[in-house]
């Protein structure tokens, strides 16, 4: 009933590969809270899914119109979000209990999944067995695609270990109920001044979109901020308005979702 038929059962599927979508910026919204199946490039075979997903940094403020801007990120808030609002979010010098056992994990080019699984200091123990085996396929392949900048040269790959092996709990709790057919979890960032990522949101943010998420940054100043530690440009970029410095991030409790229009929409409505 299930083979090639659009239906799924829950958690059918345990392996999935995620894939970027190529979009316009006004697709994003419209894609943004898909399920996974109905996207395109979504495709089942032998098992594995390929998962199609949203990588892409926001540069700008469309027609300088900060309400509806604001209102616009509100929009994509959904109860499969999680928001990060300043960064650096993730630092080197937060208490991490992985970092002491990194070198032991990661040895000749692999990582060491029986003994990680196995020790005291595993954290993902408590989420399904699937979902656990997904996380550290996709932790392999981010050091195998040497994506990180100082991957195999300085020791990066531990950092990379010990920064995907500690993710916060929110995050996790999408992780454990993510369905690789359905609505896939997502991370917004928000970057209004002139903060860079860390590493370890690069990390982050490198890993969790192989894990599966959509994953947005929403920078109005255009600044470069997100491609720092990355060997290679990964993040789609779209340009979409002028860009404004020192925006203060809002209380999005208080946005409307349909704010009142500028009056650059007034003029060109009254034109139309």
């Amino acid at each position: 009933m299930y083979q090639d038929s659009g239906l799924y059962r829950n958690q059918q599927y345990a392996k999935g590969n995620a894939v970027t979508l190529q979009t316009i910026y006004e697709e994003i919204a419209i894609l943004w809270d898909q399920e996974l199946k109905y996207r395109p490039n979504f495709a089942t075979a032998q098992e594995v899914v390929t998962m199609p997903v949203i990588f892409s940094k926001v540069s700008g403020v469309k027609d300088g119109n900060v309400p509806a801007y604001w209102a616009g990120i509100k929009q994509l808030l959904t109860p499969d979000t999680h928001l990060i609002s300043s960064v650096p979010h993730r630092s080197g010098t937060e208490p991490n209990p992985i970092k002491a056992f990194a070198t032991e994990f990661f040895k000749n080019g692999r990582l060491q999944k029986g003994k990680l699984k196995a020790h005291k200091a595993y954290p993902y123990g408590f989420l399904r067995e699937a979902m656990q085996d997904h996380l550290l396929d996709k932790l392999q392949l981010l050091i195998e695609q040497a994506l990180i900048k100082g991957t195999f040269e300085n020791g990066t790959e531990y950092t990379i270990v010990s920064t995907a092996l500690n993710l916060d709990k929110s995050i996790l709790r999408l992780v454990q109920k993510f369905d690789f057919t359905k609505k896939n979890p997502k991370l917004v960032y928000l970057i209004p001044g002139e903060t860079v990522l860390s590493l370890e949101d690069t990390i982050q943010a490198a890993f969790l979109n192989l894990v599966g998420f959509d994953i947005l940054f929403f920078v109005p100043t255009g600044y470069q901020c997100v491609e720092r530690f990355f060997n290679r440009p990964v993040v789609e970029e779209h340009q979409i308005g002028d860009y404004l410095y020192d925006l203060p991030v809002p209380n999005f409790d208080t946005i409307s979702p349909n704010p009142r229009p500028s009056w650059r929409e007034k003029l060109f409505k009254r034109g139309t």
